[in-house]
């Protein structure tokens, strides 16, 4: 009984650890499309981003993801408050102009 769990936690293990097939490429892809874009001066540095974000939504950022949204990238931060509040914030990459602010 004991084996028969621990042969099933394993694979389980394997499963959730194994890459999924074209996802860090095209991670990768939107990582160089960023980076030029900065390079270029159509979107301002993510610390940029950051300091400002922290300007107006006091916290700790504890979670930052990027996105291209048919050629326009769009950071989405997540911010834990002092008074334990988790927010999602929508931030447009070239103008820093919030999107979309959620409550989790």
């Amino acid at each position: 009984m004991i084996k028969g769990r621990l042969w099933t936690f394993l694979l389980l293990c394997v499963i959730a650890l194994a890459p999924m097939p074209g996802h860090a490429e095209d991670d990768d892809k939107v990582m160089d499309r960023l980076r030029a874009a900065v390079s270029r001066g159509e979107v301002l540095p993510l610390s940029t981003l950051q300091e400002r974000l922290s300007k107006a939504f006091p916290g700790q950022i504890v979670g930052v993801e990027v996105e291209d949204k048919k050629g326009r990238f769009i950071y989405e931060f997540k911010v834990l408050q002092a008074n334990g509040r988790l927010l999602e914030i929508e931030m447009d990459a070239a103008s820093a102009a919030v999107l979309e602010v959620e409550n989790d």
